[in-house]
């Protein structure tokens, strides 16, 4: 599908109450067709419980405007409402079908790496676990971190729910690491900063403050600040060394692009930093990214 691939495998058991958290039901199969020298794809939709459309993953090569879709083996009406080619989501409303009552989704995976979770399949749930972030792969940034995800069976399709022992949906199949039954998901806090952006405005717009890190740097040390910018409106000068952005700690390159993917403009934003070994904090407000 494009981002990663890589890594190895640990398989894990979930206590019997996460596997009776969600009783199976028909679940939603889309498929995509291939775009010119692409290939199609398919994945499982889940309905999101804060709006009445179901989210997706499209893999790269494959038409996001023509979903053809199933719910249970029945042939169901649906369109693209919304698309970020960056996140690889779709968001799709079925027309004239009414939606399942949707699993409660989480704010964020955090508490659930590193915890018991289960992987949600037409036939039942199936134990996995949640064993840490993915930020680079080949030395190459990811857009933003991904959860790496180790399975007891096969990695299930993409877009397949990850539940908590308290049957919240914590993240998304994105695709297979290409080793085992090790795996990559989509955070639902991603899915949930995506769909603000793409339901409301049509696209999603990042958050900009105006500083440049180094990729190759080991730490997060300022080498640019931007004029005109909220970073030098706020005086935060170049070799200053980001320590965090929101909740968000900053100890590498990688940590700092994942938070700049959570900005959302016009939302004020906690910035942590050390200047001369003197740890320093300013209030940001990012704006949308200049042209």
């Amino acid at each position: 599908m494009g981002w990663v691939m890589g890594l190895w495998l640990v398989v894990s058991c979930v206590p019997s109450r996460a596997a009776e958290v969600f009783s199976p039901a028909p679940r939603w199969q889309v498929n995509f067709p291939a775009l010119e020298n692409g290939s199609p794809s398919s994945c499982i939709a889940v309905p999101l419980d804060t709006d009445p459309v179901l989210v997706v993953v499209v893999a790269t090569g494959a038409d996001p405007n023509n979903p053809q879709a199933r719910l249970g083996g029945r042939k169901v009406e649906v369109r693209m409402v919304g698309h970020d080619p960056v996140s690889r989501l779709g968001f799709l409303h079925a027309d004239g079908a009414s939606l399942t009552k949707p699993q409660p989704w989480a704010d964020d995976a955090g508490k659930a790496v590193n915890a018991p979770l289960n992987a949600i399949e037409s036939s039942g749930s199936s134990p996995c676990r949640a064993t840490g972030w993915i930020k680079q792969v080949g030395g190459k940034v990811l857009p933003f971190a991904l959860v790496r995800v180790n399975f007891a069976v096969a990695v299930p399709p993409p877009g397949t729910p990850l539940v908590d022992e308290a049957g919240r949906i914590v993240a998304i199949v994105f695709q297979s690491s290409g080793t085992g039954s090790t795996g990559y998901a989509i955070p639902a806090e991603a899915v949930h900063r995506v769909r603000h952006d793409v339901l409301t405005h049509g696209c999603l717009t990042r958050g900009w403050l105006g500083l440049a890190l180094r990729a190759e740097s080991p730490s997060p040390q300022i080498s640019r600040i931007l004029p005109n910018s909220p970073a030098a409106t706020a005086g935060i000068q170049v070799n200053d060394v980001l320590l965090s952005i929101g909740s968000r700690r900053i100890t590498e390159y990688a940590d700092a692009a994942n938070a700049f993917f959570y900005l959302v403009p016009g939302q004020p934003v906690s910035v942590k930093l050390q200047r001369a070994g003197t740890p320093m904090e300013f209030t940001l407000t990012p704006i949308k990214p200049q042209s």
